[in-house]
């Protein structure tokens, strides 16, 4: 973005803090990561007020420097910009009919989440009537790195994000199937970006099991996403997905299509085109 590009601005316009959103707008055009002196071209401004501004951004936590290449990328602390009390009421609304149809088919409880800062939290839930089901309160946090809907969010982050959340945030052993390793779960994470679906089988307790796709945005962005969970000792992951699998993901499809994804380019089978990785938009 170019400042010289810019509308007039207003009399309340704030020079300083309109050249650091301009560095920001940098990085949402292209995640980067950039050089200072790629910034400082883009935003028309000399190396020393670039780096003043850069450096501002980095120790506010919006920034991060890579200490071998001394590049420059967006941080976590961007992901918790979003206005998560209103993406949930929004998503469920938008979700809650197309899950009450996936759990009317598949016969179990269905739900979609959000990435809320290190956690994911539960969206909306609709229940089984089997009589014992998983009992998931709307609103509840979860470990991202021990559930299915945790697993398909972080997919859809960069690698470098992840570990920056494992810092945040060290992954905790719930079962003997928990993986708590940044590098074998981002492994795990590219087998379901590649896929577009993502799988626990008991990692968070025993006995819950449970399958997830990704909603997307208009941009292709991963949004929240859709499970399947169950708490039946005779269902494994493998009938699951041969079971479930078809119909979780349409209706992925089908909440990501009234958020506007496929206006631009069709949706398909979600494995078809996997999950893009992102830096930190969500």
């Amino acid at each position: 973005m170019a400042l010289e590009s810019a509308q007039p601005r207003g009399r309340y316009y704030v020079e300083a803090l309109g050249r650091g959103l301009a560095l920001l707008d940098c990085f949402i055009a292209d995640p980067g990561p950039h050089s200072l002196i790629e910034l400082s071209r883009r935003v028309r401004l000399g190396l020393p007020t670039t780096l003043r501004l850069i450096r501002t951004l980095e120790e506010a936590g919006y920034v991060r420097q890579a200490v071998d290449t001394k590049r420059y990328r967006l941080s976590w602390k961007m992901l918790q910009l979003q206005d998560v009390t209103s993406s949930i009421l929004d998503y469920a609304d938008l979700a809650r009919r197309h899950l009450e149809e996936l759990a009317t088919t598949v016969g179990e409880t269905t739900g979609m989440a959000i990435l809320d800062g290190t956690a994911v939290r539960l969206a909306i839930r609709v229940s089984s009537t089997r009589i014992i089901s998983a009992n998931l309160p709307p609103g509840s946090l979860f470990p991202p790195h021990a559930t299915a809907m945790g697993k398909v969010l972080l997919a859809g982050l960069d690698p470098t994000i992840v570990r920056e959340l494992a810092v945040r945030r060290p992954f905790e052993r719930f079962t003997p199937t928990t993986i708590t390793c940044v590098d074998e779960l981002l492994a795990e994470l590219e087998v379901i970006a590649a896929q577009g679906y993502g799988s626990s089988n008991q990692e968070w307790e025993p006995g819950l099991r449970s399958l997830a796709a990704p909603v997307l945005t208009r941009a292709g962005r991963v949004a929240a996403a859709v499970c399947i969970v169950v708490v039946r000792p005779d269902l494994s992951i493998q009938k699951m997905e041969r079971d479930f699998l078809s119909a979780l993901r349409q209706s992925a499809a089908a909440i990501s299509a009234e958020l506007g994804y496929g206006t631009a380019a069709p949706f398909g089978d979600v494995s078809s085109h996997g999950i893009a990785h992102r830096s930190v938009q969500l």
